[in-house]
């Protein structure tokens, strides 16, 4: 059965329901914005008080995606169910934004003005699947997810380095070469490395690894991914689906508690 947003999010709506804010930080490759963007109006449509930014830099959203656009200034809460984009600067001409400080989301989180903020806080250059450089990802230290998402066209296929965001980090971490497998064993490694897909993430915050644009989301899902979930202590989940599509997220696989 396709789980529904409140069963993907059982423990953050715990504290929703008792009225504490939501931060959720976004992280990775492979359809980072379309995936705030989807959460924006599923929590939206649940009557919530939506906030959404970046920590890095992004392209305007359209006028469909949002009710109130806020730039530069703190932005306003309503006391009704609304979705806010909030960004601190735009650059002349290139239709590009940056967003606010780690250190404002966290303030703004605080405040409690909003139910739930949704922060993009990585780059990947539209590439699906990337390892964090040096400088990266910028995750509010108050974020209670932390969602890591990585292209589902690149699961068990050969490693290309042009189709991978910064290769030199990604095959250091993994040891993985330009045309070897990219299995199990390798996403394995990558998240569970203090440099790899979570790197950066608070101790507090759930892991949730997203595997975005999955083709085999008809099929029962393959019992590596359970294994993988129980194998990886860093990571709380693993969902499969399509964000873009209708349900986004097909199957949701958490840690089995022996």
């Amino acid at each position: 059965m396709t789980p529904t947003l409140r069963e993907l999010f059982s423990e953050e709506y715990q504290r929703l329901d008792n009225g504490e804010s939501l931060l959720i930080s976004l992280v990775g490759a492979g359809g980072k914005t379309s995936t705030l963007l989807w959460l924006s109006q599923a929590f939206y449509q649940q009557g919530k008080r939506v906030l959404f930014t970046t920590t890095t830099q992004t392209y305007r959203p359209a006028p469909t995606h949002y009710h109130h656009l806020q730039l530069g200034a703190p932005p306003i809460a309503r006391n009704t169910p609304a979705i806010t984009a909030w960004f601190s600067h735009e650059y002349p001409g290139s239709n590009k934004l940056t967003g606010p400080s780690t250190e404002q989301l966290d303030q703004i989180k605080q405040q409690g003005k909003f139910d739930v903020i949704l922060v993009e806080a990585d780059g990947a250059r539209g590439l699906a699947l990337k390892a964090p450089a040096r400088h990266e990802p910028c995750i509010p230290s108050s974020s209670d997810c932390v969602i890591a998402l990585t292209g589902g066209q690149m699961i068990d296929r050969p490693a290309d380095p042009q189709q991978i965001h910064r290769w030199a980090e990604f095959s250091a971490l993994t040891g993985v070469r330009a045309g070897e497998k990219l299995d199990h064993s390798v996403f394995r490694t990558l998240i569970a490395h203090p440099q790899g897909m979570f790197k950066g993430a608070p101790p507090q915050a759930r892991r949730i690894w997203l595997i975005n644009q999955f083709s085999h989301c008809d099929n029962p899902p393959d019992p590596a991914w359970q294994a993988l979930l129980q194998q990886t202590p860093a990571l709380s989940a693993i969902w499969l689906g399509a964000v873009q599509q209708s349900p986004p997220i097909h199957q949701g696989l958490r840690r089995v508690t022996p």
